[in-house]
């Protein structure tokens, strides 16, 4: 029996477009990289050939397997997601797990134009809109601030002494009473240069005990 099939080359089509994406997200850095994309590509084509084969003549049941996918993906990508101190993580990982997993599956219905059309557009996403990504988010910058400040309940600090920002840009404004003084948590989004003119004014203050950001 001849080994090397149309089923073949969809598997390691699959896996060509699997690489080119996860070669991105491995160069970044990222949880999943290119081993990973190659392997979620090339699984979702085989399951999606094998629901082919199984289904029977006038039953719908061969694309079980198929929207099975979709779900299997979902557990993996969520094990990808984390929440830290700075924000949700992980989001764009998990989302280009699941747009391989798609990607996959139509390299194993046969649809190739469409698989090589998204790959491109995933590859442009995550390379070249990253650059404009970057340049957003220097306009628009959120940060969290922890200040530690040595005053009365009557002498207190007050963000927008230091932020000329609208109040729906203040994300949190928090004050906390300690042994040490008042504590103040801001969480404020704003312009980097606002942010920077604004650390220099709380390090310049000299009631400011501790100040985190």
């Amino acid at each position: 029996m001849e080994w090397y099939t149309h089923e073949v080359e969809k598997i390691l089509l699959a896996a060509l477009l699997g690489m080119i994406i996860g070669l991105e997200r491995e160069w970044s850095g990222k949880a999943a990289g290119f081993r990973t994309l190659m392997l979620v590509s090339v699984g979702s084509a085989l399951f999606t050939i094998v629901s082919k084969h199984m289904a029977e003549p006038g039953m719908a049941s061969g694309d079980r397997i198929a929207s099975n996918i979709v779900t299997g993906i979902g557990f993996l990508g969520a094990g990808l997601i984390f929440r830290s101190e700075k924000g949700v993580r992980g989001l764009t990982t998990a989302a280009t797990v699941w747009a391989a997993a798609a990607i996959g599956m139509a390299v194993g219905d046969g649809e190739y134009y469409i698989a090589v059309s998204a790959t491109v557009l995933v590859w442009l996403i995550l390379v070249v809109f990253y650059r404009i990504q970057l340049k957003f988010d220097a306009m628009m910058v959120t940060r969290e601030y922890h200040i530690t400040y040595d005053g009365s309940t009557e002498n207190v600090l007050h963000y927008y002494d230091f932020f000329e920002v609208r109040q729906h840009n203040v994300l949190e404004n928090k004050q906390i009473k300690t042994t040490n003084g008042l504590r103040y948590i801001w969480t404020i989004r704003a312009p980097k240069k606002k942010h920077d003119a604004a650390i220099q004014l709380l390090l310049h203050n000299a009631r400011v005990i501790e100040l985190d950001y």
